[in-house]
């Protein structure tokens, strides 16, 4: 496969991951008044378990070496990846918008970038940088609806940081799955990780068990709850995965910010919102960071290296 055609492979992969992402806050402010934060987490990595474990039991024992040799490292993706990054999320939206999330979550991709810039001493073009710039301001336009000024009263709660301490988290993970050594099966990595993430988990979830009780949810509650545990939470992780390791951190970045734009156009379908100037707008200057900042011919991402591609069977 050519380096375009992996290219393309990679920016399908993470168009389609936002896609699924996109619906993590909507669901998450929907269920919050009927699922606590801890309990709709480990419901959610619960139900993702149930489809993973399957694949990935009958591969375990070939991959239990390289498992073993690298377990520091899977034991902290687990940690941010699966137990802090999304609970941090819905923990926020008890308290905070999702307007307010979205918002402070465009934060993540300028995270992903500072930290890998530090840790793996990227050097980005001024062309990367000003399409990031760019596709940040097109979701804050969405989000915004066209008031760019109106984040000058913005305002800043508990729950706000939060959303940033789980972006912070997210940028971790993301530049850790470049630490990664190849050979793992992507569905054994996966299983080990919702492992882990589960056991942080586990006594939050059996604190606000004690406190809440069991939640009750109607039919819509259960197929949003089992629609999150499936597509968000394995298939567009492991889409997610895959095109990290086939394009590196720095050219996925920008992706993230198709989040806003998808929410919003979800908005507009399923719930019979109007499409409105800023929404186009706002939606051609991601696309046009995007191609500024993943298309460019910009020096190489020592995180883009083949060999860290993981090993499917």
């Amino acid at each position: 496969m050519n380096n375009a055609t992996n290219n393309r492979n990679a920016y399908l992969l993470l168009v389609l991951t936002m896609l699924m992402w996109s619906t993590n806050f909507i669901i998450a402010r929907a269920l919050h008044q009927q699922v606590g934060p801890f309990t709709l987490a480990f419901a959610r990595w619960a139900i993702a378990l149930c489809c993973v474990l399957p694949f990935a039991l009958p591969r375990l024992r070939r991959n239990w070496d390289k498992l073993r040799q690298q377990w520091p490292l899977l034991l902290l993706l687990g940690l941010f990846g699966i137990g802090l990054t999304n609970t941090l999320v819905y923990w926020a939206v008890q308290t905070t918008t999702a307007t307010n999330a979205v918002i402070l979550n465009s934060a993540t991709p300028v995270m992903v970038l500072l930290l890998g810039s530090l840790y793996f001493r990227q050097r980005l073009s001024s062309r990367q940088w000003l399409g990031m710039t760019l596709a940040l301001c097109g979701a804050l336009l969405i989000v915004l609806k066209g008031k760019l000024l109106a984040i000058g009263s913005f305002h800043f709660g508990a729950g706000d940081l939060l959303v940033l301490a789980g972006g912070l988290c997210w940028a971790i993970y993301t530049l850790g799955l470049r630490k990664l050594k190849p050979g793992i099966d992507a569905m054994v990595q996966m299983a080990v990780l919702l492992l882990v993430g589960e056991a942080v988990l586990l006594p939050l979830f059996g604190m606000e068990l004690a406190q809440r009780g069991l939640p009750t949810l109607d039919g819509a509650g259960w197929a949003s709850l089992l629609y999150l545990g499936a597509l968000p939470s394995v298939v567009a992780y492991l889409m997610y995965n895959r095109a990290i390791a086939m394009v590196g951190t720095a050219k996925a970045a920008s992706f993230l910010y198709l989040m806003p734009a998808f929410g919003a156009l979800q908005s507009i379908v399923l719930l019979g919102e109007e499409l409105h100037w800023y929404h186009a707008a706002g939606l051609a200057a991601i696309f046009g960071g995007i191609a500024l900042s993943s298309l460019t011919r910009a020096r190489t991402d020592p995180s883009a290296a083949p060999a860290l591609r993981p090993r499917e069977s």
